[in-house]
């Protein structure tokens, strides 16, 4: 993660965001020792082995399965003011996206959010889960719009927080800026599994009008009144899927799980019972 921060210099509001997130998993370890402590259910951290990946993932709790997903470069740590309230009223299954957090990755191909859905399917596939419920955040939340897409019938309900459905979601000089610093990590031989990630921001998501009006599933999307995702483009993600809801939190940026946690959770109790 500080190396994630030393790459994307240029992209300020988007390291600010990184920032908060490297201080969160800083203090990772003593927060997820509280929850242990709290929890019905004590988390043991497990993995599901794929042909071209491994899986981390940890289970909290009883009730309707609800699984979280992380943002770009993050793992389950982003959720540690999440899984102690949510774990009182859902299944929570938090998991650690491919090449990111604890979970590997051996493919060659590019990374994709259809592949991260895919995951999520076989996670769900591999302990019984016939029908899902999902909270996804920033890149998490592109993911549950794929899963939204690809496994309808397999999916209840699902909550997006600053997701967006192409590129340009974030502005075009947001973009521009992401395509210099891949050029610059490229040129000084990052790390493979970073520069896949940052590449992934730049190519993807690329969901049209058409597969948005198909989704089937009730959807709540969210982002904040200061997020990196363009306002307009929010309100297009909201407008598009049928069954969908919008709210703007006030005072808030990309990082709704840390900044407004308490509000955060509510919503999502609320809108999954």
């Amino acid at each position: 993660m500080k190396n994630r921060l030393l790459y994307f210099k240029s992209m300020k509001k988007i390291t600010s965001i990184l920032i908060l997130i490297f201080i969160l998993n800083s203090c990772a370890e003593s927060v997820t020792e509280k929850i242990m402590r709290k929890s019905e259910n004590n988390p043991v951290g497990k993995v599901l082995h794929l042909k071209d990946a491994d899986i981390y993932y940890e289970v909290y709790g009883k009730g309707k399965p609800l699984f979280l997903l992380h943002g770009n470069g993050g793992s389950i740590d982003a959720f540690t003011k999440e899984i102690p309230e949510l774990s009182k009223h859902f299944m929570v299954i938090a998991m650690d996206t491919r090449a990111q957090g604890k979970s590997t990755d051996t493919s060659t191909e590019p990374l994709s959010y259809r592949k991260f859905a895919d995951d999520v399917k076989a996670l769900s596939d591999y302990l019984h889960l016939k029908k899902i419920n999902i909270f996804g955040w920033s890149d998490g939340g592109n993911t549950a719009i794929e899963f939204a897409i690809k496994y309808p019938k397999n999916l209840r309900k699902f909550i997006t927080s600053g997701a967006n459905v192409f590129p340009l979601g974030v502005g075009k000089e947001e973009v521009e800026n992401m395509k210099k610093d891949l050029a610059q990590m490229v040129a000084e031989n990052k790390p493979k599994n970073d520069i896949r990630l940052l590449q992934l921001m730049i190519d993807e998501p690329k969901i049209s009008k058409e597969q948005l009006n198909k989704i089937k599933s009730k959807a709540l999307i969210i982002a904040g009144d200061h997020d990196i995702i363009l306002r307009s483009h929010t309100e297009y993600i909201a407008k598009e899927i049928p069954k969908a809801t919008m709210k703007i939190y006030k005072n808030a940026t990309h990082s709704i799980p840390i900044e407004h946690s308490e509000e955060l959770n509510k919503d999502i109790e609320d809108f999954l019972k």
